[in-house]
């Protein structure tokens, strides 16, 4: 049994080395690459190292690489005007994540109620009382980010 194993193992790994042949590489942005001769191993964090073997006929590759689920560092945030006198109009851009929620403290740390994300993405604090607030933006994607509002009167 152990022989006709090995001998349908002879004759598949042909077919693998040719599906590796139109794309030996692999993508990789948190790791190494090393290559000797017609030795090659791709290692990443927090994954199983990749190891693939080539000659002129056949590229074998073992092992496997997780999608990419790196944070997306290109994050822009855009606030205006600051200082604010009636709105204050917060935008996010990149990486397709949108603003999910919003909350405004004053600076002994307690939650100013009431306030939320209106249409255009504008937070009203007309009622609100001239003074430096800190509004904490969470995104659609699970992260979070901390501005700095200037609210002063007419």
């Amino acid at each position: 049994m152990r022989s006709v194993w090995f001998s349908l193992l002879a004759l598949a790994v042909p077919f693998f080395g040719a599906a590796q042949g139109l794309m030996p590489s692999v993508t990789n942005l948190s790791g190494f690459d090393g290559t000797v001769n017609n030795f090659a191993i791709t290692s990443s964090i927090g994954e199983p190292i990749i190891t693939t073997l080539t000659t002129p006929d056949i590229i074998i590759t073992q092992g496997f690489l997780q999608p990419e689920i790196l944070p997306c560092a290109n994050i822009e945030f855009r606030y205006y005007p600051n200082p604010a006198i009636d709105d204050i109009t917060v935008e996010a851009f990149g990486c397709e994540v949108q603003i999910e929620s919003i909350q405004l403290f004053d600076l002994w740390g307690r939650i100013i109620p009431g306030i939320t994300l209106g249409k255009n993405n504008k937070v009203k604090l007309k009622d609100l009382s001239q003074g430096v607030y800190l509004m904490q933006v969470f995104l659609t994607n699970g992260t979070s980010h901390a501005i700095k509002v200037l609210k002063v009167e007419n």
